[in-house]
């Protein structure tokens, strides 16, 4: 999985809530309407192949020109961030 500077800092921010209200914080309330989308967008992601081959190409491509260049802060971010999420689970 991989996870956006937002989701990352989404994660960091309600983490940071929760420290601040002294636990967990409170579950979010949904209407109908938001859980039929939500129920919606599970579904489709759950029909999404595993591997997105036309990334893994871009990625391969990249490597074989010598073009794919990550810093290693961008490799820690998102370490962090996905120690961050873990715990949330």
């Amino acid at each position: 999985m991989q996870l956006s500077d937002r989701e990352i800092q989404n994660t960091l921010d309600l983490l940071k809530k929760s420290e601040k209200m002294g636990g967990e914080a409170e579950p979010a309330k949904f209407s109908d309407e938001e859980i039929e989308d939500i129920q919606q967008v599970v579904k489709q992601i759950d029909t999404m192949p595993e591997i997105r081959k036309d990334r893994v190409e871009k990625v391969k491509k990249a490597l074989e020109s010598s073009s794919y260049n990550v810093t290693g802060d961008e490799v820690a971010k998102k370490l962090i961030g996905r120690i961050f999420s873990d715990k949330l689970d």
